[in-house]
């Protein structure tokens, strides 16, 4: 009797240490995925490349901003958010939208593309630039961090970046044409300005959008725009107030 009450007095602590073990495992995890997104975007030319390491507090909050976008947690997310986050007029117009008002129209609304929008830019890395107008919209300090970082190397009315390995570039816009060459993380020229674009530079065909793009002055190919940039239409910007990092911007650029 004595040896059968020892050995049920071991089940708790056996327990605890199944709980605390399972736990660990899911954080390692966890650090594995964040890891692997951070490290998975080659530094092609330098046009993606990530200065997040210029300063070691941005880079701590990159982290757990990373890992509350890959959770899908909408109350964590407010922790990341300044008091009101500057974004385009079709939101919540000037002055941008409070915390509660960016939560709601972008991540319970929509909230697969935004989610989307947010992991694509943490993805593909911040530039650390100087803002000249620091006090404007929404104040905070000169230094900010905005991404995706490319924005800071490419014209995106006249150029785009392809965002994947191994792309096929077609002649035409169509799944069975020729494919006259594969690309991977490279800068093309292209008339992407939705209010300068023609009829020929964006076409949706079985369900694929095709974006055409110049391989040279008498060469055009197309390929799928869910490979590139120009598919990727939002740029979130962050900044210190007061002391802590804040995004303040989650922007739609003009003409998308």
């Amino acid at each position: 009797m004595r040896r059968k009450i020892e050995k049920q007095g071991n089940i708790l602590p056996c327990y605890d240490t199944y709980i605390k073990r399972w736990q660990q495992y899911k954080q390692m995890k966890r650090f594995i995925l964040i890891l692997t997104i951070l490290l998975t975007v080659k530094s092609y030319g330098q046009i993606i490349n990530d200065e997040s390491y210029l300063d070691l507090s941005f880079l701590k909050f990159k982290t757990e901003l990373l890992n509350c976008v890959i959770q899908k947690d909408t109350l964590k997310l407010k922790e990341f958010l300044a008091e009101r986050v500057f974004e385009s007029k079709d939101g919540c117009g000037y002055p941008g939208c409070t915390k509660d008002e960016l939560i709601k129209y972008y991540f319970i609304e929509n909230p697969e593309d935004s989610w989307k929008d947010m992991l694509t830019i943490l993805r593909f890395r911040f530039s650390r630039l100087e803002d000249k107008n620091p006090e404007n919209i929404i104040p905070h300090d000169k230094i900010i961090f905005q991404g995706p970082s490319y924005l800071k190397k490419i014209d995106t009315d006249n150029e785009l970046l392809i965002l994947a390995e191994n792309v096929n570039i077609r002649k035409q816009p169509n799944l069975k044409s020729e494919i006259i060459r594969t690309t991977s993380y490279e800068v093309f020229k292209c008339d992407c300005n939705i209010l300068t674009m023609t009829n020929k530079t964006y076409q949706t065909v079985d369900g694929i959008n095709w974006i055409e793009i110049k391989l040279s002055k008498n060469e055009t190919g197309y390929v799928s725009s869910k490979f590139t940039s120009y598919d990727l239409i939002k740029e979130m910007t962050i900044a210190k107030i007061n002391g802590e990092w804040k995004i303040i911007s989650w922007f739609q650029s003009p003409g998308c």
